[in-house]
């Protein structure tokens, strides 16, 4: 899948090229146009569902009569470079979602620009993942979502306030967000077989725990984890997910977003069930494992 950014581009340089998009202005003086949603997100997927994603770089636009209405959350947190579940449920099928973006002063609504998802199915419920920018322009902002019928009516917005919780990045950063109050742990096990979790935050290859929610069901609404290395040390990394205590929830669905420098951006979901195990050092279900590269020889 192209990044947002090279979609925008691509979309900027032909609009500047069609036929009467001419000015009297110098072209110095001209600027492309831009979607505000690439410098907020990297990706936006819908969990078990095929689709495809365009970036658009107009207004939002506005809903038609009998367009299907949308139910989401009002308000979420995501930690910058990670991922946000977004689970929407809807008055009547739709076939695609859009996804805008409100800075903070913007004038109550979504500023131009904004990514389209096509599923290739209509549906009535869709969990989405968005994949956020590592470097979010400010610590709270809204989104807004609507969907669009299989005969193309556009339904209603409806506005997500999003607050950020600013965590370390890096040359390896992996996240884990949930959808609940129970308590999931992230562990990161590094080349020399180090392991960051919430028992040994630290380790000596620079690896760093900067995040730990809901620890021990001591409740802080977060649901969200950060392990990163600034500069991470060639080799395998292993990144598991571990379910210390369902704290009394029944099921529990994740994503971990693994970001390694140079590398496409990797975004993993599941379901957690069960009471939990409490553990510890070498606990949790395999997520995925990277590798980073040594420097390149010079001859």
């Amino acid at each position: 899948m192209p990044s947002i950014r090279g979609a925008v581009a691509l979309a900027a340089a032909a609009l500047m090229a069609m036929p009467g998009c001419t000015s009297d202005e110098p072209a110095s003086n001209l600027a492309p146009p831009r979607a505000a949603i690439s410098d907020y997100v990297s990706e936006v997927r819908v969990v078990d569902r095929d689709t495809t994603s365009e970036v658009r770089i107009g207004a939002l636009p506005e809903a038609g009569a009998g367009g299907p209405t949308l139910t989401a959350r009002s308000d979420a947190t995501v930690v910058n470079g990670g991922s946000l579940l977004v689970p929407l449920t809807s008055s009547r099928p739709f076939t695609k979602v859009r996804v805008g973006v409100e800075p903070p002063g913007a004038s109550g609504g979504p500023a131009p620009g904004y990514l389209e998802v096509t599923l290739k199915q209509p549906t009535d419920a869709a969990q989405l993942v968005v994949s956020v920018e590592q470097g979010l322009p400010e610590q709270s902002f809204a989104f807004w979502y609507a969907a669009v019928a299989a005969d193309g009516t556009p339904g209603r917005p409806t506005r997500e306030r999003i607050s950020v919780l600013a965590v370390g990045t890096g040359q390896v950063q992996v996240t884990v967000s949930w959808d609940v109050d129970s308590d999931v742990d992230l562990h990161v096990l590094d080349p020399f077989s180090d392991e960051v979790f919430f028992q040994q935050p630290t380790v000596d290859s620079g690896g760093v725990l900067d995040l730990d929610s809901n620890a021990e069901c001591q409740i802080d609404h977060k649901r969200n984890e950060n392990i990163t290395w600034a500069a991470a040390p060639p080799g395998p990394y292993e990144v598991r997910v571990d379910y210390w205590s369902s704290c009394g929830v029944p099921t529990t669905t994740y994503v971990v977003t693994v970001r390694v420098t140079g590398q496409p951006t990797r975004v993993y979901h599941g379901t957690l069930t069960g009471p939990g195990d409490e553990g510890g050092l070498g606990s949790g279900r395999r997520i995925a494992s990277v590798t980073v590269a040594g420097p390149t020889p010079t001859g």
